[in-house]
């Protein structure tokens, strides 16, 4: 099995640490790059286990065929991350990631 993540996705990760830590969601930067690396982990971990639901048109612009996994981060935050997979070579590309508190109203 192979992740691969779009360069937008690779830039939001990084940006999501800054986010944390100056948002005080954490009081250290070192803790805000640890949740996200803990994220990304677990995803990668899991992604070929967990519940897929195929992604509402909405998020067409983000690619075709598209999947999503949900993944409950703690009791406020669950985050979403879309995918296309490609079977024959067991390969997930991540396309987009956000959360309930972006784009939980598009989903259900």
């Amino acid at each position: 099995m192979k992740i691969i993540y779009a360069k937008e996705v690779r830039v939001y990760l990084w940006e999501l640490i800054e986010m944390l830590y100056f948002k005080e969601y954490f009081g250290f930067k070192d803790l805000a790059r640890k949740y996200v690396i803990e994220l990304v982990t677990d995803i990668a971990a899991t992604i070929h286990i967990r519940q897929k639901h195929k992604a509402p048109p909405y998020f067409s612009r983000y690619g075709n065929d598209l999947y999503y996994i949900t993944f409950p981060k703690n009791k406020h935050t669950t985050w979403y991350f879309f995918f296309t997979h490609h079977p024959a070579d067991n390969i997930y590309y991540i396309r987009y990631i956000t959360n309930n508190h972006v784009a939980g109203h598009l989903l259900k």
